[in-house]
């Protein structure tokens, strides 16, 4: 049975996290900037996805979605660069998602849907590597 959309994003999300910790206990400068910018590049891809995946799916499914999705393009827009610094907010971003947003799309959408997004997420992600 494959992944739906949340569930992928959610893996996403950990993946992130990896990245972020690789960056903050980085041993030498340049392990430093390799993580940061592995951590940014995974970043990019990830708001890449939630923009052609979830917030669509957001204006469709939930009454306020097109507000919640403007929201979350917009939070994006504030995570570039990707710093060290800016570790906390990306954080603080992704729990939002999956403790309030995710649950409430959920719900809203039918998993079959989710599921075919999923689908489609998975399969641009495995022709653009």
């Amino acid at each position: 049975m494959s992944a739906d959309l949340l569930e992928l994003l959610t893996a996403e999300h950990r993946r992130l996290e990896s990245l972020f910790a690789d960056a903050e206990t980085a041993s030498t400068p340049q392990r430093r900037r390799d993580a940061l910018a592995a951590a940014a590049d995974a970043l990019a891809r990830h708001a890449d996805a939630e923009s052609r995946f979830l917030h669509p799916a957001l204006r469709e499914h939930l009454p306020a979605g097109p507000d919640i999705a403007s929201y979350e393009e917009a939070e994006h827009a504030s995570f570039a660069p990707l710093t060290a610094e800016r570790f906390d907010a990306v954080r603080q971003h992704m729990q939002e998602e999956e403790t309030e947003l995710f649950p409430r799309l959920a719900q809203a959408c039918p998993a079959g849907e989710l599921r075919r997004l999923g689908e489609e997420l998975a399969n641009s992600v495995r022709v653009t590597e």
